[in-house]
């Protein structure tokens, strides 16, 4: 009887560590995945994007593609400081 008391005592305690352990890779990862999502959300990281997107879009002149680049130059003029030039969809 003393045996599996002491197996079930030692069962429990090894549970505990392993989900305190658990916890604390768990916050620690939705620490890291905030901190990159809020840098992906800046307006450095937006920027790179669209200069990129604006790259592609003149390389490949695909019209389709304008209009929704053009509104994304827009929004992120209104939001951050950088001034992009319009674009001009005709």
């Amino acid at each position: 009887m003393e045996r599996l008391e002491t197996y079930l005592q030692s069962k429990l305690t090894f549970q505990n560590k392993n989900y305190f352990k658990l916890s604390i890779i768990v916050g620690i990862l939705l620490i890291v995945f905030t901190l990159v999502y809020q840098n992906m959300n800046s307006c450095t990281a937006r920027q790179f994007l669209i200069i990129e997107e604006v790259r592609q879009y003149e390389s490949k002149m695909d019209y389709s593609k304008c209009i929704p680049l053009a509104e994304k130059i827009q929004s992120f003029n209104a939001q951050c400081s950088y001034e992009f030039d319009d674009l001009e969809c005709d």
